[in-house]
This record gives structure tokens, C-alpha cells and sequence, in this order.
């Protein structure tokens, strides 16, 4: 392993306060206490990558531009891990999954260099015990490997010990056709149609999720959509909408936004237990929660506890990157300077991992979605995981850019890290029907979670056979399709799944 055959040179802190302990796993990277606020750490590399052509990174959490193999020299910056191949040779580095600091790659013609940001808000932590930053390690792909496959090893060996799901993910999803105007009628209407296109299913396969997105909620208005999560008078009591959905086919699922609240309905929630930072509630007339405090952490619980207990055996949580961290949650920068919560003696990854695994233990015996969540923070605590940004019923564009696009070049990710979830396959007038038909079947071969979002009557009697049978794949959880084309193709369109060689036109 090139990390730790190779010993990086300490570049920031000062010498003593950084340990590095080469192990089987990788090379551990410990920053002991040293009573002063610590704000990152960078270790380099020398190492020539002129002998490699193309360089693929990843990002932060969701995917929100187009992910793309690139000339090797325009890779200078790439979160968690990154990826050098010529076509024959490929090299991965990276970081573990479930790393206790966010890291950062930049590199350079003669070297890369890691920074290892151990903030704790905007400022340095002050920590009290020594603490393991990240295990970094590094892959050479074998003879004859492509270079997906040779990702897809390395994906592995970053997350040890994924969650992933027990069956196959698919169902419904209300919010590309509603976008938050939802009642309790249509989204009934839309659990039959739910129940009818996983009819196929193969015997065995579990129930379609029938997913209930934002707009169930009061109060909500278009600059606030987050708790308590008291249903609206046209919802009425939510075990009551679970039990309908249930009753049609369908195991409910249901979305919540857990750290932003209006004060004035949640009196319980003291004022110690708000963040200082609130970009995103300014002018909503909500609060974002320091997650850090007990009183933040209780409410989040009982929130996702009382949906599993009303019935709802699948999650959605949503928008814990940009409450945690504010405007720049998926810039190089994270976080404004000059903030922190009440806990400085743990940095924001330890924070957040904490938020994660509070939620998957509150959802107890449901299955969880991570949306706006950092993926490599919440593999092997979640089950599932929305990769991409937004997918769109108004431009198709933008599917292919945030659906497309980010589930070929992050299917690596897929049963490795958790169960990716590229977003929804959306039916409406604005939107090609054709073109998201061989979205979902691409998500279907790939075997990721396959959610769809339809509007009424834009889905005509053939194309309902065709996402049974689209559905019916997805529930075998066969072997996934591999993009051929990704080296060279920002929106892969050729993909071999079992195989046969398939070509999906995306524009």
C-alpha cells in the first residue's frame, strides 16, 4: 500500500502533535490533544502522476455539477478519495468510510497532499483525548481490471462494514410531480398506482415503498418546511395515512427535515439548544438545532422514533449538511469561520456521524434514507443513500445531469458503501415520458433504489407495462450494469448488465 510504504511529511500542525501508525488497514492519522484549537492537518506525498491521463474525484455530499473523468491535470481538488488512470493502470487514495475529520485531496504534478479538516463549527476543536482523524489507504488496480471494477474494490475496502438494505428499494415518491402541494386523495391515488407497478414483482420481494415527501406538514409555507411534523387538517392523523397506504399495497414511507423547527410550537426546546448558525432559517421563521446539546437530540429522536411507531417502515431525513454547516456545505471552504456549537471537544464529522447514528437507532426496525446527508460520514450507519442532487419534473436536463450522470460515475458506491438512490424517474406534462422510462430502467439494472414520481394520467397503459416490468427487475436485486463508456462520456449511454450490451439515448 503506496500510503504507508511511503511516509507522508507532516506540513501543518507543528511536529509532535499529528501521530501516524502505518497498520494492515491503512495508515491511521492521530491528533493528540494539545489544549489549543486544532483546524486542520496536512500531510503530502511525493508521488509522479505523469504516467496517468485521466483523473476522476468525487464531492462532498450530493452531487450538484457533473461528475466526470477528466484530463489528469484539471483534478486539483477532490473530496475523500480520487482516482488516476491511463486505460490499463488505475490508482486509487483515499480515506475510510466513517472518518472523524472531512478530508480533502489536492494534487499536484510531482505530489498530493491531504488536509484533514478537524474543525469544530468554524473554529479549531479543543480536544480532550487523542483521536484517530481518518485511516488512509491506496489501491493499485491487477492485471486485466477495468477501472470500474477496480473502484468498486477500492469503494470496498474504504467501508469495511456497509448497511446495506436486506431487499431490494423501490416504490413512489410524491414530490417531482407535487412539489409540495400534495393531499391525502391524490397520494392515495398515487400508492394504487404504486402497488400496481410492483405487481411483477418477483415472489419474495418485499411491498414498494410509497413515499410521502414534503407538504404533509403544518405549518409550512414556501421559506419554511421543517418540525414539529404536525400533519395538516387534510392529512389528518398519520398512523390513520399509514394504515391506508398499507391497506393498498404499499409500505408507507414518510420525509422529515430534523434540525430546522419553529420555536414557537416546540416550547420544550430551550434557547441553548439552537445553532449560531442559521443562513438557512433567516427569514423563514424557523431555527436550526445545535445537535450538540441534549435537549436537540431528544427532539430528534422522539421525531423519527413517532414516525416508526406510527407505522412508517421507511425514513427520508433531509438537509443535515446545509443545517449543520450553512451556506458553503459543499464548497472546498465547508464552513463560514468564526462559529461553533456547544461541544467544541468533537469536530464536525464526529457531530454529524452522531446525527446519523441518533437517527438510524430512532428508526429502529425501518429502513433510513439519507438525503443532503455526506456520504462517507453515513456508510455502514445508513441503509440507503441519495447521492445526486434534485432530479426534476420541469427539465429533463436536469435528471440527466443529477440523475444520469451521478448514479454511472457513483455507482461504485452502490452495495459497497450503502444502497445508492439517484433519485426519481418524473412523469409529468414538462418532462419527456421516454427518456425517464430508460432512466428507471437504468436505475433497475444497476440495481440502486428505484423510486419513481408521476403526475395523474401522464403514465398511459403502455408505459405502466413497462415500469412493471422495469419494477420486476428491480426486484430480483440482480447483478448491476457497468457503464463502458465513462471514460469518455460525461452522461454514460452504454452499459453491459448481464452480459448484454445495453444503449440507453440520453439526449
Amino acid at each position: 500500500m503506496f500510503v504507508t510504504k511511503n511516509m507522508p511529511e507532516i506540513t501543518s500542525p507543528v511536529e509532535g502533535i499529528v501521530e501516524l501508525m502505518p497498520t494492515e488497514r491503512g495508515l491511521d492519522v492521530v491528533l493528540n490533544p494539545t489544549g489549543t484549537p486544532i483546524t486542520d492537518i496536512s500531510l503530502t506525498w511525493q508521488f509522479d502522476v505523469k504516467p496517468y491521463t485521466r483523473s476522476l474525484g468525487d464531492t462532498w455530499g450530493v452531487a450538484v455539477n457533473n461528475i466526470r473523468w477528466a484530463a489528469r491535470e484539471d483534478l486539483e481538488f477532490s473530496p475523500w478519495y480520487f482516482t488516476l488512470t491511463n486505460g490499463e493502470r488505475t490508482v486509487c487514495f483515499g480515506v475510510k468510510t466513517l472518518p472523524n475529520a472531512f478530508a480533502a485531496w489536492y494534487i499536484d504534478e510531482g505530489d498530493f497532499r491531504l488536509v484533514l479538516d478537524t474543525r469544530s463549527g468554524g473554529e479549531g476543536v479543543l480536544l480532550k483525548e487523542p483521536l484517530c482523524l481518518a485511516t488512509v489507504i491506496s489501491m493499485e488496480s491487477e492485471n486485466g481490471e477495468s477501472t470500474f471494477a477496480a473502484m468498486k474494490r477500492f469503494c470496498r475496502m474504504m467501508c469495511e462494514k456497509p448497511v446495506l438494505p436486506s431487499s431490494p428499494v423501490y416504490g413512489f415518491n410524491t414530490w417531482y410531480y407535487s412539489y409540495g402541494k400534495i393531499t391525502r386523495s391524490n397520494m392515495m391515488r398515487d400508492a394504487e398506482l404504486c402497488a400496481t407497478l410492483a405487481s411483477g414483482r418477483v415472489p419474495g420481494a418485499p411491498l414498494p415503498y410509497m413515499v410521502i415527501d414534503d407538504g404533509y406538514q403544518m405549518p409550512r409555507t414556501p421559506a419554511f418546511n421543517g418540525g414539529p411534523f404536525l400533519p395538516n387538517d387534510d392529512f389528518g392523523d398519520l398512523r390513520a395515512v399509514a394504515d391506508d397506504i398499507r391497506e393498498r399495497g404499499c409500505n408507507p414511507g414518510i420525509w422529515v427535515r430534523t434540525m430546522l423547527v419553529r420555536p414557537d410550537l416546540c416550547p420544550e426546546i430551550p434557547e441553548e439548544a439552537f445553532s449560531p448558525m442559521d443562513e438557512y432559517s433567516r427569514g423563514s421563521g424557523g431555527r436550526v438545532l445545535d445537535i450538540t446539546t441534549a435537549p436537540a437530540k431528544e427532539y430528534v429522536f422522539n421525531l423519527v422514533r413517532s414516525m416508526r411507531d406510527m407505522g412508517y417502515g421507511l425514513i427520508k431525513h433531509d438537509f443535515t449538511c446545509m443545517d449543520m454547516m450553512g451556506n458553503n456545505f459543499l464548497t472546498p471552504k465547508l464552513t463560514s469561520d468564526g462559529w461553533h456549537l456547544s461541544d467544541r471537544t468533537k469536530t464536525n464529522a464526529q457531530i454529524l456521524k452522531e446525527l446519523y447514528t441518533l437517527i438510524e437507532e430512532a428508526a429502529e426496525g425501518s429502513a433510513v434514507i439519507g438525503c443532503n446527508t455526506y456520504g462517507h460520514l453515513s456508510a455502514g450507519i445508513h441503509p440507503i443513500h441519495r447521492i445526486g442532487q434534485d432530479t426534476s419534473g420541469y427539465a429533463w436536463y436536469k435528471t440527466r445531469r443529477y440523475g444520469v450522470n451521478t448514479l454511472a460515475y457513483r455507482l461504485c458506491q452502490n452495495d459497497t458503501f450503502f444502497k445508492a438512490d439517484a433519485d426519481c424517474a418524473c412523469f409529468t406534462k414538462h418532462v419527456p415520458t421516454d427518456k425517464n422510462i430508460l432512466f428507471a430502467d437504468l436505475i433497475a439494472r444497476t440495481n440502486s433504489a428505484l423510486f419513481i414520481s408521476a403526475a395523474p394520467d401522464i403514465l398511459k397503459a403502455k408505459d405502466i407495462d413497462r415500469l412493471i416490468e422495469i419494477y420486476r427487475i428491480s426486484s430480483k436485486g440482480q447483478t448491476e450494469a457497468e457503464p463502458l463508456d465513462w471514460l469518455t462520456n460525461p452522461f454514460p449511454a452504454l452499459f453491459r448488465w448481464n452480459d448484454l450490451d445495453i444503449q440507453y439515448p440520453w439526449f
